[in-house]
């Protein structure tokens, strides 16, 4: 009886010790030392490992969680509509590492960018965080300016990511104040939101994202759809990359047969055009930003 009391006094206190706050606990419960990367460094080089020692480096408990290294190079515009869908799933208190910069060299501010719901943006000031600041609001921007929370010997002008991103994520992560990384800015960089509009009965758009399997994500939503008078079952015509493609309404991708265009409004509420079982984008040879033209036949 003794010996049985003694066990179960044994299990209750491993699993106290395991409960949120207890002493002896692990630490990085919930959301704490949470690094959420971006960028368009691809994944054949070191860039990407070295990016998550630098956070290691300055935050040993981090956890790190990948968004996308493969955001199509120098495409800010791309990457700003990728980070925005994927920041508002994650809890506040999230840090996130995005770099995306078709001027590497160029003298641009490095920021800290908190977001109304309390989430942590690191990167460069090129417009990067246009979507997330459209879509989560500002809190508080900041330029980073304290080297003590830099890697001084990989702080180069032209990769920022390892010598200044990484190691200052890593920090926020770990609780530091976001009033210790520099000087609070009010002029954050933002870059034109293409906005789709009805021109008589066409829809003109543009491609916000190639997705892996090359279908076309735009910047069409469902609202203009319905104005354009498209419904499931309408046979369409779509106009890009200087070709016109007649393509089915519907749901989704097995509405049609293989090798067949479909197009339909996918679960982030823009329209998304796509070739079952096969890729749009090399069909056509479009990537991001090209212009689209929707009308009903």
């Amino acid at each position: 009886m003794i010996r049985r009391l003694m066990i179960l006094i044994t299990m209750m206190a491993a699993f106290l010790a395991f409960l949120p706050g207890a002493v002896g606990a692990p630490s990085g419960g919930g959301v704490e030392n949470l690094v959420v990367l971006l960028t368009d460094y691809g994944t054949s080089d070191f860039y990407v490992g070295a990016l998550e020692g630098s956070i290691y480096s300055a935050n040993p408990n981090a956890r790190i969680s990948t968004i996308t290294h493969e955001v199509a190079t120098f495409n800010v515009a791309e990457g700003s509509y990728i980070l925005a869908q994927a920041a508002r799933e994650y809890p506040p208190g999230s840090v996130f590492v995005a770099d995306v910069d078709p001027g590497s060299g160029v003298k641009e501010r490095s920021i800290v960018l908190e977001t109304e719901d309390g989430k942590f943006l690191v990167g460069p000031d090129n417009g990067l965080f246009t979507e997330v600041m459209n879509d989560l609001g500002v809190a508080s921007v900041r330029q980073i300016s304290n080297q003590d929370l830099t890697s001084r010997g990989n702080a180069s002008a032209t990769f920022k990511g390892i010598g200044f991103y990484g190691p200052v994520a890593g920090h926020l992560a770990a609780g530091m104040d976001p009033s210790e990384v520099g000087p609070e800015l009010f002029d954050p960089v933002r870059i034109e939101v293409a906005e789709a509009y009805l021109d008589n009965k066409t829809i003109v758009g543009v491609v916000a994202h190639v997705d892996h399997w090359g279908n076309l994500v735009t910047n069409i939503r469902q609202d203009l759809i319905e104005r354009a008078d498209i419904s499931p079952g309408d046979g369409i015509v779509i106009l890009t990359g200087g070709e016109n493609v007649d393509a089915v309404f519907g749901t989704t991708y097995s509405d049609v047969p293989k090798g067949e265009w479909i197009a339909f409004v996918s679960s982030l509420g823009r329209m998304e055009i796509a070739i079952n079982m096969d890729s749009a984008a090399d069909a056509l040879g479009v990537s991001a930003r090209t212009e689209v033209r929707v009308r009903r036949i």
